[in-house]
C-alpha cells in the first residue's frame, strides 16, 4: 500500500504543477512559455519515471501499485481538484 500512496502523492503533485504551469502561460509570451512547459514536463516525467523504476526494483506488485496510484491521481485531479465545470468561462466577445 505504500507504493499506491507514493503513486498518488507524485501523481497529485504532477497534476498540481501542470495546473500551475498552465496558469502562468499568457498569450504573447512564447519565449518564457516554452521553457516553462518543457522544463515542467521533464520534471513531471522524471518524477513518474523515477517512481516506477524504483518500484520495479522491488517487484512487479509494487510497480503496478505505483502505476495505479499515478493513474488514480490523474482522475482525482481531473474530476475533483480541477473539474471542467469549475473552469473560468470567458466571453468570446470580451
Amino acid at each position: 500500500m505504500l507504493w499506491l500512496f507514493a503513486g498518488l502523492i507524485i501523481g497529485i503533485l504532477n497534476g498540481l504543477t501542470l495546473r500551475w504551469t498552465v496558469g502562468r502561460l499568457r498569450s504573447g509570451t512564447i519565449l518564457t512559455g516554452v521553457p516553462l512547459v518543457a522544463l515542467g514536463g521533464l520534471l513531471r516525467l522524471g518524477l513518474a519515471t523515477a517512481l516506477l523504476i524504483f518500484a520495479s526494483q522491488h517487484g512487479m506488485t509494487p510497480c503496478l501499485l505505483a502505476f495505479t496510484g499515478l493513474w488514480l491521481a490523474r482522475w482525482i485531479i481531473i474530476l475533483v481538484i480541477w473539474p471542467p465545470h469549475r473552469a473560468r468561462k470567458e466571453s468570446v466577445y470580451g
